[in-house]
């Protein structure tokens, strides 16, 4: 009998561990497959650059980053919520806060912000392309100049 008992609990411990070992597999597999992108960003009246994780199961993260003093850097996390869209959850380190929508242009590109609003940003496009989807703010242009993004 005390054979039995004792099997039981090396059995349910070695399944412990077996199952918890399945998601640390699960999240070095995740991480191995993920994709990087370049993230071009508005954000007020700063041009922002990053870079977006993509991961297979259709979530990401986001890391922004200006270049001008003040410094500024936001991050986020993606998740689709649709086939071709879904949602940002933003936070920067001058205190803003957004949760943006986004739209699919290909598997790893795409583009996002608020409707006019003081946020948008692109992933996956070069600054050309990018340009076409960034909201610059009210009397500024946003000009390509090799290969990053300036407000003038």
């Amino acid at each position: 009998m005390k054979y039995f008992a004792h099997t039981r609990s090396v059995l349910l411990l070695a399944g412990a561990l077996l199952l918890g070992g399945c998601a640390a597999v699960n999240d070095v597999t995740m991480r191995a497959l993920a994709t990087s992108a370049p993230v071009l960003a508005v954000v007020g009246e700063r041009v922002l650059t990053g870079e977006v994780l993509l991961y297979t199961d259709r979530s990401g993260k986001l890391q922004l980053r200006s270049e001008g003093e003040p410094a500024l850097s936001c991050m986020g996390a993606l998740r689709y919520t649709a086939t071709s869209s879904g949602t940002v959850n933003l936070s920067c380190s001058d205190g803003r806060q957004a949760q943006l929508p986004f739209t699919a242009l290909g598997e790893t590109s795409g583009h996002g912000g608020a409707a006019g609003g003081p946020i948008s940003f692109t992933y996956g496009l070069a600054p050309e392309p990018a340009r076409a989807w960034l909201t610059p703010p009210p009397g500024k242009r946003l000009v390509v100049s090799g290969d990053t993004l300036r407000l003038e």
